[in-house]
């Protein structure tokens, strides 16, 4: 994903900080989940965020994925404190991009928390579904 931003026109990149529990939660989702993930964002219109390991692109569905922002080159040093905020680079692709960085970052996070919490519901049911079969197998002998 990072080779079809590189094509792009950057209007400016600055080092940031990504806050470590929504770093950790995206690393978990893009794991458990699907990699390369794309997660539509409620209450900002037309925008999607596609994430893989090495980037995570906002882009405007309506012009076609084109970016908005991008962070990426992630520098995951001292891991033992999963709270502590991940470095890395943040592209800007759009004038007012800047305006609603946080917002995106909010909104990812609460669409993951839902996406995580329907799969680990999905496999606990499907780990009872399990047992009970086993359980009525043993039953029949």
């Amino acid at each position: 994903m990072k080779s079809r931003i590189d094509d792009v026109p950057k209007l400016k990149t600055e080092t940031t900080w990504i806050d470590g529990t929504i770093y950790n939660q995206a690393r978990l989702a893009l794991l458990r989940l699907e990699d390369p993930l794309r997660i539509k964002l409620p209450g900002l219109r037309g925008m999607d965020v596609l994430m893989d390991a090495q980037a995570w692109v906002c882009v405007d569905r309506s012009l076609y994925d084109l970016p908005v922002l991008a962070w990426t080159d992630f520098v995951p040093v001292d891991r033992n404190k999963l709270q502590t905020p991940v470095e890395c680079l943040l592209h800007f692709y759009h004038i007012h991009a800047d305006l609603i960085g946080d917002t995106i970052l909010e909104a990812v996070h609460r669409e993951l928390s839902k996406r995580l919490r329907q799969f680990r519901n999905d496999h606990i049911k499907n780990s009872n579904d399990s047992e009970q079969m086993i359980c009525r197998l043993d039953q029949r002998r």
